[in-house]
């Protein structure tokens, strides 16, 4: 059986404070396939890393302001954990994208930040380079429209409307964990390419969080990508070498939290 792809959820977020350009290096540096990054929306619409519409929970200093609400000045001077900052999508399709793929999670429907994060894709020459993973069908083909070259992921609000998100322009699905048995997500798994995000909902654990029962357990339904916030657990023995091209993976300058 091949190894799915490995997806860094949050970068390797494991180890480095999420959506951090510390945890994008530090996947690469480990040898995962894919680089997942958050958009969100400034409120001068610029696209920042941030899962949660507010700073509460990442920031120093019980920052809870939230994202839509700061301008990018304001948002580049936020410190995070570990000293770390917010990182804007230009800096990470500059630095990652031409290493690794990346997958942008655009955490709202609106359509200004879909136009946002295809203006930033395009202007970094990044088409080939990127996966954008949406929740609202409307804003997928606003996506397409805007470049019918663009590589969209569904990230299914309901497991019933895949065909209506494969129409709008999706080439792979998310699929949860702790969903997979049910039947139409079930369905998603055999019919359509399908990427499995670990934890959440109907497990356990934390979103991105497994352990090696759970995993295999999973990897024996054989989808396409795995989201996991180690991306170790996934690994072959060695891994020194990149697995998707045999490659060995860029040193990070990035230090440990």
């Amino acid at each position: 059986m091949n190894r799915p792809l490995v997806i860094a959820h949050r970068g390797y977020s494991s180890r480095y404070v999420e959506n951090t350009q510390s945890a994008y290096e530090g996947a690469i540096e480990i040898g995962a396939d894919v680089v997942e990054t958050d958009a969100r929306l400034s409120r001068d619409g610029q696209v920042y890393a941030c899962h949660d519409a507010n700073l509460a929970r990442i920031a120093m200093n019980g920052d809870a302001r939230a994202i839509a609400d700061l301008g990018a000045a304001e948002l580049d001077a936020v410190a995070l954990m570990g000293n770390e900052r917010l990182s804007r999508l230009p800096v990470t399709l500059t630095r990652i994208a031409p290493r690794r793929p990346i997958l942008i999670d655009v955490k709202t429907p609106d359509l200004a930040l879909i136009e946002a994060v295809v203006r930033d894709v395009l202007a970094h020459d990044a088409v080939g380079l990127a996966w954008i993973g949406v929740r609202d069908a409307a804003q997928m083909r606003r996506a397409r429209d805007l470049e019918p070259a663009l590589k969209l992921l569904a990230f299914l609000p309901d497991y019933a409307r895949a065909d209506e998100f494969e129409q709008a322009g999706a080439r792979v699905f998310r699929v949860w964990e702790g969903e997979v048995a049910q039947p139409a997500a079930a369905r998603v798994l055999r019919e359509k390419p399908t990427w499995v995000t670990m934890g959440g909902k109907g497990t356990p654990c934390a979103v991105g969080d497994t352990t090696p029962e759970r995993l295999a357990r999973i990897l024996e339904l054989q989808p396409q990508g795995v989201l996991v916030n180690d991306p170790l657990l996934m690994m072959a023995p060695d891994t020194s070498r990149h697995p998707a091209t045999g490659s060995s993976p860029p040193s990070s300058t990035s230090s440990s939290l």
